[in-house]
């Protein structure tokens, strides 16, 4: 008879990320189990369970000093109650952008500070490319990926005017994308247009356009080549994954095992 630490054992096998074996390779097969499985991870991880907090407000100090910023949840809800509320100011609102460019920045570990940009930063930066934008044209590129090229992703990840280390920023760009929709437009047709793209994604998404017998070849550090790849892979799964839960399941299945 089974005592309980074996029953509990047993039972938790039967809550194991399911896996494929293709060509020597482990991968982690598209289920909406295994999409389930993950995003309860993430929600339960202390890593990363104040970003998804809508009410995880900045904490400052006795010196209004910041302690804590904000969670990117707080500062995209802010954000939209911004563009919802306030549709007679037409210009984007530089306390929400900078809270949530530096929420995102800092939950992502996109390190844009390391472009030094004269005495701004590459948060600054990114923050004035940003609020460029009018709030119609902001909302147009989020609800339409593809208007004028990406635009929004194009501007948000060009090259830093940095006179060291300058780069491009596809990663936050795609991030900041694929948050801000989540938020504003949850609920929505839009809140899933986005997918996130980073080092452990452009690494692993390979195999699986292998294993799924995707020939094209894509370019995965150009951002419209790499949403591409995401969604012909989703597709020849045969099973409905949002692009949020194919992100959230490839990240996290390989993020331990690279």
């Amino acid at each position: 008879m089974l005592n309980t630490i074996q029953k509990e054992l047993k039972l938790a096998m039967s809550k194991m990320i399911e896996e494929v074996t293709y060509n020597g390779k482990t991968l982690v097969k598209l289920t909406t189990d295994n999409v389930a499985i993950v995003e309860a991870m993430i929600r339960n991880d202390s890593a990363y369970i104040h970003s998804s907090d809508v009410k995880a407000l900045p904490i400052y100090n006795t010196k209004n000093e910041v302690k804590y910023g904000g969670s990117s949840a707080y500062w995209m809800t802010k954000l939209k109650d911004d563009l919802i509320n306030n549709e007679d100011i037409k210009d984007l609102d530089r306390e929400i952008i900078e809270g949530a460019v530096k929420a995102v920045d800092r939950e992502n570990s996109t390190h844009l500070n390391a472009d030094k940009c004269g005495n701004k930063g590459g948060r600054i930066e990114i923050i004035d490319r940003i609020c460029k934008f009018s709030k119609a044209e902001f909302i147009q590129c989020l609800k339409n990926p593809d208007y004028e090229d990406m635009k929004l992703v194009r501007e948000i990840a060009r090259i830093t005017s940095a006179e060291k280390r300058a780069r491009i920023n596809v990663s936050f760009a795609s991030k900041f994308c694929h948050y801000a929709c989540f938020y504003i437009f949850e609920n929505t047709e839009y809140q899933d247009n986005y997918s996130i793209c980073d080092n452990i994604l452009k690494s692993v998404l390979p195999m699986y356009l292998e294993y799924f017998g995707i020939d094209e070849k894509f370019d995965l550090n150009e951002y419209k080549q790499y949403r591409t790849a995401v969604d012909m892979v989703r597709k020849a799964s045969g099973i409905e994954i949002s692009r949020n839960g194919f992100d959230h399941l490839l990240w996290y299945y390989h993020k331990g095992r690279m």
